[in-house]
């Protein structure tokens, strides 16, 4: 009986370290820097802009578009190098998937009141709403993942 108490405690030691080193990724992210939640809330009104000019001045918005995909995958290989890894939005631990899945609905909300405000106003408003949006919603959620991350941290000691 003792050997079977053993080996069940031994088994539960085994399966937390392997958790801990699932959730290392997570855990060990750098944060964003401060700079970030702005710059993307700029990138997203310029975004509106240039699709907004598609129908009309197609020789600025289709260089305007390829600059900004362009500097999102620079900020995005950048942002790797720093970090050394990119956690993926599956297999993260459940507090912070919780804090991805509210992410993707803020998202959802973001693109949609963008094309509210594009089809009631026009692409000026829109683009002032997409870059007030991204940016408070980007740093509430950056926040966000710094506290699901400290729950993990707190679960997994």
């Amino acid at each position: 009986m003792l050997s079977d108490m053993e080996s069940d405690r031994e088994a539960r030691e085994l399966l937390d370290t392997v958790e801990r080193a699932g959730a290392a990724p997570y855990l060990d992210y750098p944060p964003v820097p401060v700079w970030w939640p702005p710059a993307a809330g700029a990138w997203s009104a310029l975004l509106v802009l240039a699709f907004s000019g598609l129908d009309d001045s197609k020789a600025i918005a289709v260089p305007l578009l390829l600059v900004l995909f362009g500097l999102e995958g620079a900020f995005f290989a950048w942002y790797r190098r720093r970090s050394g890894v990119m956690p993926s939005f599956l297999g993260a631990p459940r507090e912070i998937d919780g804090a991805y899945r509210r992410y993707f609905v803020g998202v959802v909300l973001v693109v949609a009141a963008c094309v509210l405000v594009y089809v009631v106003g026009g692409p000026w408003w829109s683009a002032g709403v997409a870059f007030l949006t991204v940016t408070i919603g980007l740093a509430w959620y950056e926040r966000a993942y710094r506290r699901a991350a400290e729950a993990t941290r707190r679960r997994l000691s």
